[in-house]
């Protein structure tokens, strides 16, 4: 890996530019032009290209007929079946004219990264990966699903507060799908070619809690803020939460037992913390808010652990001894 320096430009008033190394241009077969996705993670950017066409000539078009499904919600799961199964120079054939069928498919791609839709007829759709998933670094994603949590940790504070939330809502449901489903697509991927090692189950579960963990407080925020519950007194507590999670997700994608340790003893105090508080708690309204915080701290520390149980099983601290029992 090359550290090439790149001097930042303005572009118009609002917009800044940098170039792109020239080798890299070269061996992407990158032209004027061309659609390059930028995968963002914390305080990284990652540049990716379109797949490379040629090199895909030959793979196979699967087709999917769902009109022998009669139940309208399959149509926009169809989309997300092929995705995570890396299936996705695909057709969809819905079987008759259906306007609405396509516009579900063509919303759930764009839930998705890196996907693009062709209309072929008013009952056919074709969808297209292009990105290359070799470019993607799966412990980026992670990261970014950590930051994505955090992110709706803060909506359940805006709630709190009395905030118009609903927006802020659906833009967090949609961000935990996009980087859930990059992610089992990845994993499923991994399965299927033998590529795992004892660590993957950790991070099968610890990014499937995560995603549990934020559509748990995202739900948290919803009935907040539709039963006007205000509890401004809970904003620190909010905040420790949303500073726990990405780093939450930080180790489940570059496992640290020492980071690991410090962690649990922080979830640790803060489970005990909310509980105390939902134990004393008077008032129903507030108790409901404590107790879903505290399911969801329970989570994190289920993820940790999973993750301790992985790195004590994995070639790095367990080897075959040459001794034997004598027993």
């Amino acid at each position: 890996m090359d550290i090439i320096p790149r001097k930042v430009q303005r572009l118009g008033t609002s917009s800044y530019v940098i170039t792109l190394p020239h080798s890299w241009i070269e061996s992407n077969n990158i032209k004027p032009g061309d659609t390059v996705y930028i995968i963002e993670s914390a305080d990284n950017l990652t540049v990716t290209p379109l797949k490379n066409r040629e090199a895909e000539k030959g793979k196979p078009i699967y087709e999917l007929d769902i009109s022998k499904i009669p139940i309208p919600e399959i149509t926009s799961l169809a989309v997300y079946c092929l995705y995570v199964n890396n299936l996705t120079d695909a057709i969809i054939n819905l079987g008759r004219p259906d306007r609405k069928g396509i516009e579900s498919i063509k919303t759930s791609a764009q839930s998705l990264l890196g996907l693009e839709v062709f209309e072929m007829s008013e009952s056919r759709v074709m969808i297209k990966s292009v990105i290359d998933d070799s470019k993607i670094e799966i412990k980026h994603v992670i990261k970014g699903l950590g930051i994505t949590v955090a992110e709706v940790a803060k909506i359940l504070e805006e709630a709190l507060k009395g905030a118009d939330i609903e927006k802020s809502i659906e833009l967090g449901q949609k961000d935990l799908l996009k980087y859930q489903h990059l992610i089992e697509r990845y994993v499923i991927n991994t399965m299927i070619h033998g590529k795992g090692d004892v660590r993957l189950h950790a991070l099968v579960l610890g990014t499937g809690l995560l995603g549990i963990v934020g559509y748990l407080i995202l739900d948290t925020a919803s009935k907040a803020y539709h039963l006007k519950i205000r509890l401004q007194q809970l904003d620190e507590t909010t905040k420790m939460i949303e500073n726990i999670l990405p780093q939450v997700a930080s180790i489940v994608a570059q496992p640290s037992i020492k980071r690991i340790e410090e962690l649990i003893v922080e979830t640790a105090t803060l489970t005990r913390e909310l509980e105390n508080r939902s134990i004393v708690s008077n008032n129903s309204e507030k108790t409901m808010v404590l107790t879903r915080l505290v399911d969801a701290m329970k989570l994190i520390s289920i993820i940790l652990y999973v993750v301790v149980c992985s790195i004590m099983v994995s070639d790095e601290y367990l080897k075959k001894s040459g001794e034997e029992l004598g027993i």
